[in-house]
């Protein structure tokens, strides 16, 4: 559950689920690791049903998951790796692991 649920009801008072463009763009991610609520889930299906650019959208991510899927788990040295993490870690005010 993320937290993030559209309104339950309309201005008029039916019961409904709006999800807008933008609210889909942002929980794409959550929409194809199967983590939304029930509700939410079935408000991007009714908004998927109405808008082909989300259909689109939601089929380049698919495509750009299977092919992050294909590369190898170990892409950087592990040396390089830890000084990208630690310049990470500096720039977010993370503490850095102990080395």
């Amino acid at each position: 559950m993320t937290g993030r649920e559209p309104p339950a009801t309309a201005p008029s008072g039916d019961p409904v689920l709006v999800v807008a463009c933008r609210e889909f763009v942002e929980l794409v991610t959550e929409h194809l690791e199967g983590t939304l609520s029930p509700h939410l889930e079935q408000a991007i299906a009714s908004h998927l049903e109405l808008c082909d650019p989300c259909v689109e959208y939601l089929d380049q991510m698919r495509g750009t998951v299977g092919l992050l899927r294909t590369l190898p788990t170990e892409s950087l040295p592990p040396v390089t790796r830890n000084q990208l993490l630690a310049v990470f870690q500096r720039l977010h005010g993370m503490p850095s692991p102990p080395t």
